[in-house]
């Protein structure tokens, strides 16, 4: 199973710029000295993200990242604005779930030419977790 998401982390950049830039909306953002709701404790960093695929996870990542290369140059473009012009960290993660190690669908990760440029367009790293479950 994967899950991906664009994940934009600032020291105190504002999500709410991010959101204006691109014109997406965040599936989570928290901005930092803003109160965590959950614990009370103030952020110690802003962060924005939005889920690439559906939120719940899915078998094969193909479909996410045709996703993330539909919304366009022009808006990874625009991310690698805001990293250079308000200190932006971008990163692409990519987590996969192994449950089945026989299953030839759970093998790894393949990134195409076009998802590779859209990454170095929008000046993002890419993490990928792999957790192994028997």
């Amino acid at each position: 199973m994967f899950k991906i998401s664009l994940r934009l982390v600032s020291d105190d950049g504002d999500p709410a710029q991010v959101s204006a830039a691109t014109g997406m909306v965040a599936d989570h953002a928290v901005r930092a000295g803003d109160r965590s709701i959950k614990t009370g404790k103030l952020y110690k960093f802003s962060s924005w993200s939005a889920s690439v695929g559906p939120k719940s996870g899915f078998e094969r990542p193909e479909e996410a990242f045709e996703e993330l290369v539909s919304w366009g140059l022009p808006t990874a473009y625009t991310f690698r604005k805001l990293k250079s012009e308000s200190n932006w960290e971008i990163s692409l993660v990519v987590v996969q779930e192994f449950r089945n190690t026989d299953n030839p669908m759970e093998k790894g990760v393949s990134l195409n030419t076009q998802v590779i440029e859209w990454i170095a367009a929008a000046g993002a790293g890419l993490e990928i977790d792999q957790y192994v479950y028997y």
